[in-house]
């Protein structure tokens, strides 16, 4: 439990702090396209049951389920960044890719420490992020395709991270929260907090 909400702390800081900003820099209405990533999530989610057993059983599927379609949205973004930023120059190209690898370490750990503690293994584990790494490179196969839309390359790209962001807050608004909140234990609100100042550590790190 406290690795998840470790994992919320990062994850709603990254959203609010890093992706909506990034995306408003690419798209003048880009909160627009952060509304329509929660409401994704929400329809998504909508058939989901939350009584008994079964129920608990079904929002940890949830919450497992949520975060690899978050995570997946964004790494395919991220490596249509990296593609685009190569089509327009090769140094800028190295510049953007090591710049979203330092990025890669809190989402990383966020990631990680959640399908850990709902997986309980760490081959699933594996297979989760070698997925996620797979969407990485395909985001950036598909820069190809739209390397001839060179006008709204920006935009693209902002409106994947902003539909990204508004995964990010429903999956901490509506599920990790909320378990994060159901715990017994004293000590989890710190390590939420903790969460959002690793992130901060991170941030004026790298």
């Amino acid at each position: 439990m406290s690795l998840v909400a470790l994992s919320a702390g990062l994850l709603i800081s990254i959203a609010l702090l890093d992706l909506i900003p990034e995306g408003q820099e690419g798209l003048e209405h880009s909160t627009l396209f952060v509304l329509i990533g929660f409401l994704i999530m929400y329809f998504i989610f909508l058939p989901t049951t939350t009584n008994g057993k079964n129920g608990l059983e079904n929002s940890d599927n949830a919450t497992i389920r949520g975060l690899s379609i978050g995570m997946l949205l964004h790494n395919f973004f991220e490596g249509l960044s990296i593609g685009i930023s190569y089509s327009a120059s090769f140094e800028l190209g190295v510049f953007v890719s090591i710049a979203l690898v330092i990025h890669k370490i809190p989402e990383g750990l966020s990631y990680t420490s959640v399908m850990l503690a709902f997986l309980n293994g760490r081959r699933k584990t594996t297979i989760y992020l070698i997925v996620q790494g797979i969407f990485t490179w395909l985001g950036a196969g598909s820069a190809i395709l739209v390397s001839g839309l060179k006008d709204y390359q920006e935009q693209i790209v902002a409106i994947g991270l902003s539909i990204t962001a508004g995964i990010f807050l429903y999956l901490c608004g509506t599920l990790l929260l909320p378990l994060i909140n159901r715990g017994t234990f004293k000590i989890t609100p710190w390590f939420f907090l903790g969460g959002i100042l690793l992130y901060f550590v991170l941030h004026s790190i790298f």
